[in-house]
């Protein structure tokens, strides 16, 4: 970023408009979010612009977007607003010392069955606590994007990120019982090029799905979807609808199985390929009064009610 005169303090409020305004791609949502006019919020990034004298957002009929100064801002500007705010909970009495806004990214999916039944209890045990759910398969930067919390399968090593198990898991076949009866059900996996199969786009056209055979030998298959979903949930939502087999999370499969809407295909087959769901954050805000309150939260409600298996 230009270097500017050390004098330049900004205003943490012009800040909030800055970040709030790139998230949402607009000062108008950005208003009526914090119920302040629009020239407000655009005044506050008008101040930011003269005083570091860079150009932070680009201005199109599509939205806000930032500069390569602005996104650099926004990234140094939700830490130091995250950090204040840790700092007036910690000032505030101790129930409400868990307060602020908390970005929680996981697909759509995981977020439907995880973290909407239960959000009526977080809040009812931190009233103050402002929550925005960002739903998607992909995966989220935590840093750029402002994520507080990120619920995912794969982490990798790095020491970007802080990861805690939340459980482990199992992906299986499954296929609404009326697509078996109309279209048989495989008693081997090599059937499986035979029947209709339902995939995500992010895997291509051609899958790849592992099994064991008689023996306990890994044995791998590969399918060309006929059908293939931008999200988990919707490949979910047509196996349910009968589109035809496809691979998904024991627990977020276990509800339609037990209600009969779906049934587990080739399980003698199983790989037994045992997946962890993990709660990310970055090492920044792990001491972040919020973000250890609602990871500690989400491990409770993971082992209690959503039947993951507990991690040991």
């Amino acid at each position: 970023m230009k270097q500017e005169p050390r004098s330049f303090l900004p205003d943490p409020a012009d800040l909030r408009w800055l970040v709030r305004s790139l998230d949402l791609r607009s000062f108008s949502a950005a208003a009526r979010e914090m119920d302040v006019a629009v020239s407000v919020v655009a005044r506050g990034v008008d101040r930011l612009e003269a005083g570091y004298g860079v150009r932070l957002l680009r201005r199109s009929t599509h939205g806000l977007s930032a500069t390569p100064e602005g996104a650099e801002l926004a990234q140094e500007a939700r830490g130091l607003l995250a950090q204040l705010e840790d700092i007036g909970a910690s000032l505030s009495d101790q129930r409400s010392r868990v307060a602020g806004t908390l970005r929680l990214a996981s697909s759509q999916e995981i977020c439907e069955a995880l973290v909407l039944p239960h959000l009526a209890d977080l809040q009812a045990r931190y009233p103050a606590l402002r929550v925005e759910l960002l739903a998607d398969d992909r995966v989220a930067d935590l840093v750029t994007e402002g994520i507080d919390v990120a619920l995912r399968t794969t982490v990798g090593h790095s020491d970007l990120v802080v990861a805690r198990a939340l459980g482990r898991f199992e992906r299986r076949l499954y296929a609404a019982p009326e697509y078996l009866r109309l279209h048989g059900t495989p008693a081997d996996p090599s059937d499986l090029q035979q029947h209709h199969t339902v995939t995500h786009t992010a895997q291509g056209p051609a899958v790849t799905w592992a099994f064991r055979n008689a023996q306990g030998k890994p044995l791998e298959v590969t399918v060309r979807s006929r059908l293939a979903a931008s999200s988990s949930a919707l490949v979910h939502h047509a196996l349910v609808g009968g589109a035809g087999i496809g691979m998904l999370s024991c627990p977020l499969a276990a509800a339609d199985v037990a209600q009969g809407r779906l049934a587990e295909v080739l399980a003698p087959f199983a790989s037994r390929t045992v997946h962890t769901l993990y709660a990310v954050s970055s090492p920044g805000r792990r001491n972040s009064a919020r973000v250890k309150a609602v990871i500690d939260f989400l491990v409770k409600a993971s082992k209690d009610r959503w039947a993951l298996a507990p991690v040991r």
